[in-house]
């Protein structure tokens, strides 16, 4: 093989990897165009969890509208007794059940020695109260999780839907600040937050609709002398907004189906 063939043979794969995920973001970003955090999240979700220490660098609010049928059907009280609390827990658990969640939670178990299970998914009869043995906050997918606000309570600004932080390993995250301080462009998030919410009902055609929304928030060490403060590169966060708008997509997708 000469050197010209060669050179495609070795570059033509990433390219066509980097192509294909190029066209697979831009079509989940035309179905999913960003929303605007201020009225569609909580100031908790918008709020770093140590002020004095942390920014929130960025937040991201993708959503789909959907049938309200749809929820209602994998509601487990009676359309009597259906309540907007209630309908906040079946999406959370819809997101939280949807094939890649659960997919991820179980390579999490079997990485931490717990088995291929997705581990607490909310669906147990405690749902997502603290664990009723310590009064801790409920962990959720084998602890990548932890449940700040239950479904119900108020976050802020109208929110009252599920709201989860998770945390970045220190050791990874001060490996980056360290070579950052030595030139490195980017620097790691110190963790964050998800939402999971549902709008008030509206009509279209006459039958009843509601928006189910995914939201992110994540939160960087600040880092004193540093005039711009550093975060992920453009192209990471693009991966990280494009798996949100996968999951939200395959949550509705899964509550379809199930329906």
């Amino acid at each position: 093989m000469n050197r010209s063939r060669l050179l495609v043979a070795l570059l033509l794969p990433p390219l066509a990897v980097g192509y294909g995920t190029h066209k697979g973001l831009s079509f989940l970003e035309a179905k999913y165009p960003p929303l605007d955090p201020e009225t569609t999240s909580s100031v908790t979700l918008r709020t770093p969890t140590r002020r004095q220490s942390r920014r929130c660098a960025y937040v991201d609010v993708y959503g789909a509208r959907i049938p309200l049928k749809l929820l209602l059907a994998n509601d487990s009280t009676t359309v009597e007794h259906t309540t907007s609390t209630s309908l906040q827990e079946v999406w959370a658990r819809a997101l939280l059940s949807s094939p890649i969640m659960r997919t991820q939670a179980s390579v999490f178990g079997f990485l931490g020695g717990k088995g291929y299970t997705p581990g607490d998914l909310g669906d147990s009869p405690a749902g997502f109260a603290p664990d009723e043995r310590t009064g801790s906050p409920r962990s959720l997918l084998h602890g990548a999780f932890t449940v700040e606000q239950a479904p119900g309570g108020e976050n802020g600004n109208g929110g009252n839907g599920l709201l989860v932080s998770w945390t970045m390993p220190d050791d990874l995250r001060e490996f980056f600040e360290k070579i950052a301080r030595w030139g490195y462009p980017w620097r790691l998030m110190s963790g964050g937050r998800h939402e999971m919410s549902v709008s008030e009902p509206f009509f279209l055609g006459g039958e009843a609709w509601v928006e189910v929304r995914f939201s992110s928030a994540h939160d960087y060490e600040i880092v004193e002398g540093e005039k711009t403060q550093k975060i992920i590169p453009d192209w990471t966060g693009r991966l990280h907004r494009g798996y949100a708008r996968l999951v939200l997509d395959d949550a509705v997708r899964n509550l379809e189906k199930k329906s």
